[in-house]
Order: structure tokens, then C-alpha cells, then sequence
């Protein structure tokens, strides 16, 4: 019985259930095509809600429905970012047929379009509309919220803010945690990073884990970023591992996490960092950041080669692939930083072919300059970089000229320079600032002070906090020093200490003046600015310098002794034996223990230059007199050996030859003398050096002549070279005319030798310009060994000795008068020796 009832109650259940069921939702084609666009847009199928939409919009044109579908229609184009299409809908539609409520919906989503194309004014008419109809209030504070962002878009920023703080106490917390985002990115807009990060903090207090809490999180990330890497990289690390809802926020996460790792020299994770972005992202731009990057962490992993294996598996280099280009092009230029240049440039010329794929104009053209400019092939670089100036990209144009103006500036053209960087500063680029400091520069160059000045002062009016201004009070004051008016030049530098405007790079203008007062032999001021750099500025790197010149000025200013001065030099180079300075103090202190005549100390300190600084400038010099304290010490061959030890190269091995060539000569190994001499001969075909090779090239050969005479006529010939070469001063002259004289005597020409010595005697040599420097007033000069003295009162001492031996007393006594009128210390010597004569001969006064 119990049984038979139960299955009465569930056969009427099932009636009741299918009446009911078919009489509620029997619906009509027109409702069932409703339903079908409002279930797609649940599930938010977008495209087959945009196409059942328009199905719709065709087969109901009259349906109460319409206005419904339409604004399912423009959400759905909305969130498939067919922002035109969406408000081309629109546009096309009669607003009589919307409710009052459904206009506000209309204006909401056509402003929401607007927003996305940065159309703010038209967004900010549209979300005004919106205000107006819209009843539900969650719809009204998201109209406000995205009004807010607008108008800051707007430059509106007051008005920006009081409409968001309408907003950041909503009771949806979603609403309000966006509003805090956008006032967030709003300050920071501003440069208020920490207000900024308040906000964000906010944000992530309401919500942890929310979109928009990761969105902060990114942000307080980026203002981390340069100081405090560390703790930014912990919040990319969140954005990455918790922006599921987001391609684009995942993939910006990646990248900056990469390069917070690159900042903390953490390569690998950083090259892991870009490939997991590189693998999200689908934009085009972005894609050739991340290979950039990439590729830098990989070549400072040493992985480059893998790293192009996987580059070349995610974008294969086919014919006309554009990503295939700017991955060599990159590469390239990696290369290029890491000074593989013939490498980078064979990458380089392979992609001119293909240059449109990189969609810049000319840049594999600028890049080839830019290779050949860091190589030093000014030419090369020349040739492409005028070829970028075409470039429609106006960049590169900018860069190309602004590197045609270096290119101009090395070669002393500065007045070309100065126009080539004057045409990059008018494409008002990246480089303008640095481009109009370089006309500074070349202005400078061509000594124009006028025109240097009026460039200054349009330069400080345009850009008064630049950080070029302490560099051109230093430029200022270098062309003030290079006119020789080191007065304006000194005031130039003093009066930029004063101003308050520069705000960094004083420690080199007190290092300028310091090296300025040195130049002008103030040593007290000098050695005052060196210590005033060091004690204000303890840590720049300019301190070790500036302290070595500050002994150097003590000691030049006398206050200390050279003892003291190489004492200072050596406690110098303890307290910075690895600084620039080092080896300059250690060969400073060599040249005050040679000054105060310890030998034997300068010796071992020159000695002590090459070996702890091998790779010093100062290493030859130091060899060089390490072998004349040496000679000092009568260690003759120690000298030669150290002498030897100077490359061939070496700017000084020619004087490492002459004063090798001394010891053997003052060793009367005349022979090995004169092959060295005859080396220095080979190497320098002109100047100071020839003429002194030639002069103790001739003094071995004169010194040989006393065992074999025919060397007297070789040694004469030799000196009548010096005569009359052009290089020679007036004492080598002299000097070189009285030997050659010797030699004429010692072989029997007397007559020849008596002329020559009278030549000499009389000024005739030199030629004029010794008979100017009589007419200034060397007949009162007090030293018979000064240069234009010395060979000329040696040769009218053997012309009068001729004159004696051949008892032409009367000739005799009128060489003595010429050499009593040159006056000096022998001037009394020789009024005794005419007035001896006159008395031995008879001679009478007046004769």
C-alpha cells in the first residue's frame, strides 16, 4: 500500500514539475536570442556576444529589448578593445529609444572608449552626461573615478584630486582601492614619491592579493628600484608570481624584476627573469626590450651563445622577419660595448640590406659610425654618420650630428664643431643641454672670448641648474689660462666656489684653482687650496692628487726642505699605494733623495717605480735616472744595465742612447759611443736630440783623433753641420763653430782656425739674433758662463793665443779688449792681462 502511494506522489510530482517548467520558460525566439547574448556575455564569451548582438540588432530592429542589446553590444566591444567601433554604435543609434537610466549607461561606456584612445576631453563630456541619468551608485563613484584620472590627463590636477577623494572611502573596496592607485600614480606624476608610496600602501592594506594591490605592489617596486634594489625585487617578485589577471602587468613584472637583478649583479636570474617575459609577450616593442636585455645578462653570464640559440627558436630568422633583424642588430651592438668590433661589424653590414625590417631609418648606418668612432676610424665613422643625417628618424638624425660635431671638435675644427653641435641643439632632442655645452666648448677652443661668454650666458638662462655649469667655469677658466691672463682665470673659478647653483663637481673647480695658483708660483695659496679640497671633500677621488701637489707646493714655497718633501711623498704613497698618484709620489720622493744628493736612496726608489707600478708611464723615466744616480755613485756598467731595460719604443730611449753613449765616451770607449750616437742619429732626423747626437757624436770622433788625425777632419765636418743647422740654439752653435775651429787648429789650418774663433768671438755665428740679444744689455751680464758668453770667451782666448804665439802683440791686445768688454768675473783678469802685455811689449796707451 505504502508503495502503490509513493508512486501516485511521484507521478504527480512529475506532472506538476513539466507544467510548470514548460509554462515558465517556453520563451519566444526574440527572448531566447536575449537570453543567448546575456548568457555569452556571463561567461564572457565577447565575440559571440558582439556577433549574436548584431544578429539581434538585424532581426529586431523594433524589439524592447534593443537598447539592452545594444549596451551588451558595447561592452562587449569595450573589453575586446574595439574602442572606434564601440562609439560608431553608438553614433548610429536614436537616444529616444534608452531610458533615462539606460543614457547614463550609453554615455558611461562611449566615455570608457574615449579613456582608452586618450581622449580625454571627450571622455570627461562623456562621463559629465553619465552623472546626469546614471542611478546606480556603484556605476556613479566608477564615473567619477575614471573622470578623476581624465582630468589629471587633462592637467587638471586639483579638480583630478577633489573628484578621487570623493571616491577612496567607498564602500566598494574596489572603487576605492582603484581611486587610491590613481592618486597613487597621480603624485608620483608629480614627484611626490612619497606620497605616492602612501597611497599604493593604502591600496595593498585594503587587499593584499587584489589587482590592484599587485598593480602597487609594481609601483613601490619601480621607487625602489634605483636605491633600494634589494627590497624592490621582492615586490616584482609578487607582481610576477600573483598578476594571473593580467598578460600585460605579468610581463611588465618580468622585466623589471631582470633588470633590479641586473643591478645586483645577479645575471643569471636576471637572464631567467627576461626569458619568462619574453615568452608572455606578445608586443612587438616590448619583445626587442626584453632581447636587449637578455642578451646583456647573457653575455655577462658568458651564455651567448645559448642565448641566441633560444632567441633564434622563438623568433626564426627568415627572410623578412623583423624580430630576426633587431635580435643581430642588438647583438651587434653588444658586441660593439664589449669591443668586438669586427665582429659587430660584420653583423652590421649583413643587416644593410635589410635595414627597413629594424622600421628606423638609416640606424644600422649611425650604429656603423658609432663602431668605427669607438675604434678610432674617425674617417669610417664620418662616412656613415653623414649618411644617418638623412635618417627620418629625427634621433638618430640628432645623434649622428651631435657625433659629427665630436668627429669635427678632434680634429680642431672648432668652428665647424661648434656649428655641427649647434644644429643638433636646435632638433631639441635628448642632447640638447650637452649639445649646447659643446658649442661652449668650441667656442672656447677658437680663444673667441666674446662669443664664448654670450653662449655662456644663454646657456645659465636656459638651464640654471644644469650639471654642466660647474664644467664651464672650468672651460671659462682654461681659455682665460690658455690667453695667458691666468688673473681672470683664477677670479673665474673663485667666484663659481661662491655660487650656490652648483650643487656638485666644486672639488675639480678647487682643484683647478689649486693647479692655477701653482702655475702662477703662488705656492702658500696653492698648497691652501689643495688642503681646503682635502679636508671638505674627503672622499673624491681627487684627495691623493691634491695632496701630492700640496707637498710639492710646500716644498716649492720653501716652507719645507727636500728632505721633508720626500719624507711626505713616501707617507703619500703608503696611505694610497694603490691610487693613480702612487707611482708619481714614489718617483717624486726618487727626485728629491737625487736633489739632496743621496744617490744611492734615489737609486733604489727610481729602481722601485717599474717594479711595484709595471704598467706606469713613469717606468722608463724612473730606469732613465735610476742610471744617473748610478753614474753618481761611479756604478757605470749598473748604469748601462738600467739604461737598457728601456724599450725601444720609449718615447726617451733616444736620450737613454745619449747618455749611455757618455759613459763609454767618458769611458774612452769611443767606438761603442759612437754607435749609439749614430742610433740616436737614425731615430731623430731633426731637433734638440739630433744636434746633441751629432755634437758627442763628434767629440768621440775629435777625442780618437789624438791616436788617428784623420778623425779631426770627420769631426769638423760634423760641427760645420751643427753650424748651420737650423734646430741648433746659438750655444750649440757657438759650441759646435769653436770645436770645428780646434779641429782646423790641430791640423795645421791656423788661419782658418784664427777666423773661425774671431766669427765666434764676434757674434757671427748665431747670427742676428745675437746681436739683438747685445743691444738689450748682455754686456753687463755678470756670468761668463751663460749660454751666448761662454763659447765666445773661450774662442777669443785662443784667438789671442794665437795672436801671441804668432807676436802679434798689438792684434793680441785687441782680442783682450773685446773680451774685457763682455765683461763678468775674467773682466779684470784680461784689463790685467792688456795692461801686461802693453808693459812687456812697450806698447803705448792708445795703440
Amino acid at each position: 500500500m505504502m508503495r502503490r502511494k509513493i508512486f501516485f506522489v511521484f507521478l504527480f510530482l512529475s506532472f506538476f514539475s513539466c507544467f510548470f517548467f514548460n509554462s515558465s520558460y517556453a520563451l519566444s525566439p526574440e527572448e531566447a536570442a536575449f537570453e543567448q547574448i546575456r548568457n555569452s556575455m556571463d561567461d564572457t564569451l565577447l565575440s559571440r556576444a558582439i556577433d549574436l548582438s548584431k544578429e539581434f540588432e538585424k532581426n529586431y530592429p523594433r524589439s524592447s529589448y534593443l537598447p539592452s542589446v545594444y549596451i551588451m553590444h558595447a561592452e562587449a566591444l569595450y573589453f575586446r578593445a574595439c574602442y572606434e567601433e564601440l562609439i560608431a554604435l553608438f553614433a548610429q543609434q536614436s537616444l529616444a529609444q534608452f531610458s533615462f537610466e539606460e543614457l547614463g549607461k550609453v554615455a558611461f561606456w562611449k566615455a570608457e572608449a574615449y579613456r582608452a584612445l586618450g581622449k580625454w576631453p571627450q571622455a570627461v563630456g562623456e562621463y559629465e552626461v553619465a552623472e546626469k541619468y546614471l542611478l546606480d551608485s556603484f556605476l556613479l563613484e566608477k564615473v567619477w573615478l575614471r573622470k578623476g584620472f581624465c582630468l589629471w590627463q587633462e592637467g587638471k590636477i586639483q579638480q583630478a584630486k577633489e573628484l578621487l577623494s570623493k571616491v577612496i572611502h567607498s564602500n566598494n573596496s574596489s572603487v576605492s582601492a582603484e581611486a587610491l592607485l590613481v592618486l597613487g600614480k597621480l603624485s608620483l606624476n608629480l614627484g611626490k614619491e612619497k606620497e605616492a608610496k602612501e597611497y599604493f600602501q593604502s591600496v595593498i592594506a585594503r587587499s593584499a592579493y587584489s589587482a590592484y594591490a599587485v598593480e602597487a605592489k609594481y609601483w613601490i617596486g619601480l621607487l625602489l628600484e634605483h636605491s633600494y634594489p634589494q627590497e624592490a625585487a621582492s615586490f616584482f617578485e609578487f607582481v610576477v608570481n600573483n598578476a594571473s589577471f593580467s598578460r600585460d602587468m605579468t610581463v611588465q613584472g618580468f622585466l623589471e624584476l631582470g633588470k633590479t637583478y641586473m643591478a645586483l649583479e645577479e645575471t643569471g636570474k636576471a637572464m631567467l627573469s627576461f626569458e619568462k617575459g619574453l615568452y608572455l609577450c606578445t608586443k612587438e616593442n616590448l619583445q626587442l626590450l626584453f632581447v636587449k636585455y637578455y642578451l646583456k645578462a647573457a653575455i655577462l653570464q658568458n651564455r651567448l651563445n645559448e642565448a641566441r640559440q633560444k632567441l633564434f627558436s622563438l623568433f626564426p630568422i627568415e627572410k623578412g622577419s623583423r624580430i630576426g633583424a633587431w635580435i643581430r642588430f642588438i647583438e651587434a651592438e653588444e658586441e660593439a660595448n664589449n669591443e668586438q668590433y669586427d665582429y659587430a661589424l660584420l653583423l652590421l653590414d649583413k643587416l644593410l640590406a635589410d635595414e627597413t625590417l629594424l622600421g628606423t631609418d638609416k640606424q644600422v648606418e649611425y650604429a656603423l659610425g658609432r663602431v668605427y668612432f669607438n675604434m678610432g676610424s674617425k674617417d669610417a665613422a664620418e662616412k656613415n654618420f653623414l649618411k644617418a643625417l638623412t635618417s627620418s628618424d629625427l634621433k638618430v638624425s640628432e645623434y649622428a650630428t651631435f657625433y659629427l660635431g665630436l668627429i669635427e671638435y678632434d680634429k680642431s675644427k672648432y668652428a665647424e664643431s661648434a656649428d655641427r653641435f649647434l644644429e643638433a641643439f636646435n632638433k631639441q632632442g635628448e642632447l640638447e643641454e650637452e649639445a649646447l655645452y659643446n658649442v661652449l666648448l668650441s667656442k672656447a677652443k677658437m680663444h673667441k672670448v666674446e662669443d664664448f661668454l654670450k653662449a655662456k650666458e644663454a646657456f645659465l638662462l636656459k638651464y640654471p641648474s644644469s650639471r654642466f655649469i660647474s664644467e664651464i667655469y672650468l672651460v671659462e677658466a682654461e681659455l682665460w689660462e690658455e690667453l695667458d691672463q691666468f688673473d681672470n682665470a683664477i677670479g673665474v673659478i673663485e667666484k663659481s666656489l661662491s655660487d650656490s647653483s652648483i650643487n656638485h663637481g666644486k672639488e675639480e673647480l678647487l682643484f683647478k684653482l689649486g693647479k692655477l695658483f701653482l702655475k702662477r708660483a703662488k705656492y702658500s695659496e696653492a698648497q691652501e687650496v689643495f688642503l681646503r679640497l682635502c679636508n671638505t671633500y674627503p672622499n673624491s677621488k681627487l684627495v691623493p692628487e691634491a695632496l701630492y701637489l700640496a707637498v710639492f707646493s710646500d716644498y716649492l714655497s720653501g716652507k719645507i726642505g727636500v728632505h721633508t718633501a720626500r719624507e711626505k711623498m713616501l707617507d703619500l704613497l703608503k696611505r694610497y699605494p694603490s691610487e693613480a698618484i702612487a707611482p708619481k709620489a714614489l718617483f717624486s720622493a726618487a727626485e728629491y733623495a737625487y736633489n739632496e744628493a743621496d744617490f744611492y736612496g734615489a737609486r733604489w726608489l727610481f729602481e722601485e717605480v717599474p717594479k711595484e707600478y709595471p704598467n706606469s708611464d713613469l717606468g722608463d723615466q724612473a730606469y732613465y735616472w735610476a742610471a744617473k744616480a748610478a753614474i753618481e755613485c761611479k756604478d757605470f756598467s749598473g748604469a748601462v744595465l738600467l739604461l737598457e731595460k728601456i724599450p725601444e719604443n720609449s718615447s726617451i730611449k733616444s736620450e737613454a742612447r745619449l747618455l749611455q753613449g757618455k759613459i763609454y765616451y767618458d769611458q774612452s770607449q769611443y767606438a761603442a759611443a759612437i754607435s749609439l750616437f749614430d742610433g740616436v742619429l737614425d731615430k731623430e732626423k731633426t731637433g734638440k736630440l739630433h744636434v746633441l747626437a751629432l755634437l758627442r757624436k763628434a767629440d768621440s770622433l775629435f777625442a780618437q783623433a789624438t791616436k788617428e788625425k784623420k778623425y779631426f777632419l770627420d769631426a769638423c765636418n760634423i760641427y760645420s753641420a751643427v753650424v748651420k743647422d737650423e734646430t741648433a740654439d746659438l750655444e750649440e752653435r757657438d759650441e759646435a763653430a769653436f770645436k770645428c775651429a780646434m779641429c782646423l787648429q790641430k791640423t795645421g789650418r791656423v788661419d782658418d782656425a784664427l777666423a773661425s774663433y774671431l766669427a765666434i768671438l764676434d757674434g757671427r755665428i748665431g747670427g742676428h739674433l745675437k746681436g739683438e740679444a747685445e743691444k738689450e744689455g748682455l754686456r753687463d751680464v755678470q756670468q761668463t758662463d751663460f749660454p751666448e758668453f761662454y763659447w765666445r770667451i773661450k774662442a777669443g782666448v785662443e784667438a789671442a793665443l794665437i795672436k801671441e804665439d804668432q807676436k802679434d802683440w798689438i792684434g793680441a791686445i785687441s782680442i783682450y779688449r773685446k773680451l774685457e768688454s763682455l765683461g763678468g768675473p775674467t773682466q779684470q783678469e784680461f784689463h790685467d792681462t792688456i795692461n801686461r802685455l802693453k808693459k812687456d811689449h812697450f806698447i803705448a796707451d792708445g795703440i
